[in-house]
């Protein structure tokens, strides 16, 4: 209904209540008026971001504080309503009007367009995410399939990507001890400058093998043998839930063992695209500005 009323017909409509309503209705009446006037504000707002961005920021990324400046709007007001839209969008299951290209930096999305309806981007969101599900199942059986030493090397490239200290070819990762499709790995973190030894527990796994609080207490219990007070688990396997409980067990006397173990793997491996590849997809949009201009 908000989208139809333009203000005028708020202001006529606030005028007809007011001469036949009583005050306590015209007070309530008010404030649901301005309520819809508001939001009748926000969406012009909107659809002129919306607007500028799809004539500005069509093929390169803008800074949110220029795009401030141009439409002679506050930067927090700008940041403020990207973040909204971008919320919403989420919930909509929709793609947003902007692609986030760096740090401030914003890029109209031509997804949005009105050349593809809201259900065609679904069912294509749907299918790209389905065929996700797929490479990410194949991706945990590849790694099920690793030598222990092929592993160790994974769990190498791992640590790079939570800043551990690793070295050039790993040379700061030192094996410890091996046993039982497991090896002991030490290293420290970059930003402690290396004062402080952290273990890593690597144990390679079957698919999908269940990780039971026995490991958790070894690697707790191994920590003093190496000067150790940190102890991480790097594991294909998915630890069950009282390994879990025994891992974050709140206690000041116990030490918590830091848990990877398949779900974080994945998503590690996937958010830094190691060991898969991404496969652009062209869309093509009907470029409706160059046939008005052609009239």
């Amino acid at each position: 209904m908000v989208d139809y009323i333009l203000k005028k017909d708020i202001y006529v409509l606030m005028q007809f209540y007011i001469q036949t309503l009583s005050l306590k209705s015209v007070h309530a009446t008010f404030n649901l008026m301005l309520l819809m006037t508001l939001t009748v504000d926000n969406k012009d707002q909107r659809l002129t971001l919306k607007k500028w961005l799809a004539k500005h920021a069509r093929h390169k990324p803008v800074h949110y504080t220029d795009i401030a400046e141009d439409l002679g709007r506050d930067p927090a007001s700008v940041s403020a309503s990207l973040s909204i839209e971008q919320k919403q969008a989420l919930r909509d299951d929709r793609p947003a009007y902007f692609v986030r290209k760096g740090p401030g930096l914003y890029q109209y999305n031509e997804l949005c367009e009105g050349a593809i309806d809201e259900e065609s981007v679904k069912e294509v969101r749907k299918r790209a995410s389905e065929f996700n599900k797929v490479t990410r199942s194949k991706l945990n059986q590849a790694i099920a399939n690793l030598s222990l030493d092929a592993f160790k090397q994974l769990a190498i490239v791992i640590l790079t990507n939570i800043r551990a200290r690793v070295g050039k070819d790993g040379a700061e990762v030192k094996e410890m001890d091996r046993y039982n499709n497991t090896i002991i790995l030490t290293t420290s973190w970059l930003d402690d400058g290396g004062r402080a030894p952290v273990v890593f527990h690597v144990k390679k796994c079957g698919l999908d093998e269940k990780i039971t609080k026995e490991t958790i207490l070894e690697i707790r219990g191994a920590l003093p043998k190496y000067g150790a007070n940190q102890g991480v688990l790097i594991s294909n396997g998915i630890v069950d839930d009282e390994g879990r409980e025994e891992a974050l067990v709140p206690n000041v006397s116990t030490t918590p063992v830091h848990i990877m173990d398949k779900e974080i793997i994945l998503h590690i491996l996937t958010e830094s695209k190691t060991g898969i590849r991404t496969v652009p997809v062209n869309v093509y949009l009907l470029d409706e500005d160059f046939f008005k201009d052609l009239e």
